[in-house]
């Protein structure tokens, strides 16, 4: 069955063939990628403070969004990806009940805007413009080549806690805060181990 799959696969464009190495990037290039993020989200209310007329309204400029969470979850996902809509009311709820420490950016690999939008509706994350500049750039920078992939960053630092952010929130959701401010991934191998 679809729903089982654990992660789906993508191919993304990359303008030298090549992916960077995570440990060649400094932590200045990610506090770069931060700030491209934070100057392109949108807050997470911005979906449902609507008038009448449709127009929608940002209740929270993004770069504060991001400037007053430790940790900033980069959410690369898609609606039309079966683990992806699993995971979603999952790292939504999460966030919510941890939205004083941590902000999640979803990073829409949808097939349109319109996609993206119905996707994020009512989650709590924050998300960018669909298919913007910062699109490419974050994909290649973090090697993303799976869906669902959950990169976790230290806004302070810039630098990348975890790649293991979806295992961190689903096998240790209690504790995998204080896990990433001592700089661990969150999750442990004896996790993968446990029968839920």
């Amino acid at each position: 069955m679809a729903e089982d799959l654990e992660s789906c696969h993508v191919e993304l464009p990359s303008s030298s063939g090549e992916k960077d190495s995570l440990a060649q990037q400094t932590s200045a290039e990610l506090r770069g990628v931060l700030n491209l993020v934070s100057g392109s989200i949108s807050a997470p209310s911005s979906l449902s403070d609507s008038d009448e007329g449709g127009s929608t309204h940002y209740s929270m400029p993004s770069r504060e969004y991001i400037a007053s969470k430790e940790f900033v979850l980069l959410y690369f996902s898609a609606g039309w990806c079966p683990p992806c809509r699993v995971l979603s009311p999952v790292l939504s709820k999460w966030a919510k009940k941890n939205k004083d420490e941590v902000g999640v950016v979803f990073v829409s690999h949808d097939r349109s805007e319109a996609e993206m939008k119905s996707f994020v509706k009512d989650k709590h994350f924050a998300f960018m413009p669909f298919r913007d500049k910062t699109f490419a750039t974050l994909n290649q920078i973090l090697s993303v080549s799976m869906l669902p992939t959950v990169v976790v960053v230290s806004r302070e630092t810039g630098r990348v806690v975890t790649h293991w952010g979806r295992s961190a929130v689903e096998k240790n959701p209690d504790g995998c805060v204080e896990e990433w401010r001592q700089g661990r991934s969150g999750v442990s191998w004896l996790s993968f181990c446990t029968i839920s």
